[in-house]
């Protein structure tokens, strides 16, 4: 959202909000894998949108991918910013 003139409007139009999240929709879990830089994946303990055992198969699958896992909810940087933060400074501070 954004101040307009004549109230709060949305930063994108409608039409281009819907393409970029029809773009996101799909399995997009052989994109995930391919790669081969390393990579962080870091899981809210009390997600209940990505599993446990959905976060371990998925760093299984990806050489050069460390998980951590935190006592947060799905979206981890809002519900622990500090330990997120931490987490991806420790990770940054490896390569």
């Amino acid at each position: 959202m954004s101040a307009c003139p004549d109230g709060w409007g949305l930063e994108f139009g409608k039409r281009d909000m819907t393409a970029s999240q029809r773009l996101l929709d799909g399995n997009h879990g052989e994109d995930r894998v391919a790669g081969g830089c390393p990579a962080l994946l870091v899981r809210g303990r009390r997600s209940t949108v990505l599993t446990a055992e959905h976060a371990r198969s998925m760093a299984a699958r990806r050489p050069r991918t460390r998980l951590v896992e935190l006592p947060a909810g799905h979206a981890v940087h809002a519900s622990a910013p500090g330990e997120s933060a931490s987490t991806v400074r420790e990770f940054l501070d490896t390569l």
